[in-house]
């Protein structure tokens, strides 16, 4: 990588860099020129460290310059993974720093029970309760988040369970960006079999993240699944975005314009970043 380019760790960056360079050739993860950083890379970025690490020595990992390592530290990434990362910089020296306002989520967080899915969903509730949203559409955002929580925990087999993390942005709108990522077989895996997918002919990666939008599909049967499609339309006039990057598949959904399907470099398990204006 060129000293001068420099890169924000947003899914589409790391999208980047899975496909060219964010590996070094002696086995680190290169993070020294990132400027920005937000959830979905955080979660996607500590899914794909799950199943690089080995057992055998710890992962190493150039840091970015201190600004971006305080916001990974004060969202908790160092403190998530122990031992099991060697760092080029001394992290215990970085200030923990105040978290943005009242925020309950402003961490990244694991998620591997039914209960913390639970958690962290009534946590979310009272974060967008405190908006101008309607109590449907706080409903709406909490089946989006619980969805993929608990797809992440019961049904993905992730050995890690989920990752989730969630920041509000007051300069850009209030919006609330929410992030969720595990390390699992992956959505195209779950729903490669599912009686929609044979009888539609859908057999590309994107084209069943598209149909895990549905409402009522399910891997395990056709009336589960809370559709996060049509909490995407639903909550505030539709203004609602969702990435969602699984396999080789990488699906952009809006409450405006509907889903555009592109082919992505591999993610080992499924990331998805959605993220709702609150007034």
């Amino acid at each position: 990588m060129r000293a001068d380019s420099s890169w924000e760790l947003t899914m589409a960056g790391l999208r980047s860099r899975l496909s060219s360079d964010v590996m070094l050739d002696t086995g680190e993860v290169d993070l020294s020129q990132v400027q920005f950083v937000r959830p979905g890379w955080l979660v996607g970025l500590s899914s794909l460290i799950e199943t690089w690490c080995l057992e055998d020595r710890p992962l190493g990992i150039k840091l970015p310059l201190d600004d971006v390592a305080r916001y990974m530290q004060r969202m908790d990434f160092f403190a998530n993974f122990g031992e099991k990362l060697l760092y080029d910089k001394d992290v215990t020296r970085l200030e923990i720093g105040t978290r943005h306002g009242d925020a309950p989520l402003s961490e990244l967080r694991t998620v591997r029970t039914e209960d913390e899915v639970a958690a962290v969903t009534r946590d979310f509730h009272r974060l967008l309760s405190k908006g101008n949203l309607t109590r449907s559409e706080v409903n709406r955002c909490c089946t989006v988040l619980s969805e993929f929580l608990e797809n992440a925990v019961i049904h993905a087999e992730s050995p890690c369970g989920a990752y989730t993390a969630i920041q509000t942005y007051q300069m850009r709108g209030n919006r609330v960006c929410v992030a969720v990522a595990d390390a699992g077989i992956g959505i195209p895996a779950t729903l490669k079999v599912h009686r929609e997918a044979v009888s539609r002919g859908i057999s590309t990666d994107g084209g069943l993240i598209e149909l895990a939008a549905v409402d009522g599909v399910s891997r395990l049967s056709a009336d589960r699944g809370g559709g996060f499609g049509s909490a995407l339309r639903s909550v505030g006039r539709g203004n609602g975005a969702l990435t969602a990057w699984s396999g080789q598949g990488w699906v952009r959904f809006s409450g405006v314009v509907g889903a555009r399907a592109e082919e992505a470099h591999r993610f080992l398990g499924t990331c998805v970043e959605a993220e709702f204006r609150l007034s």
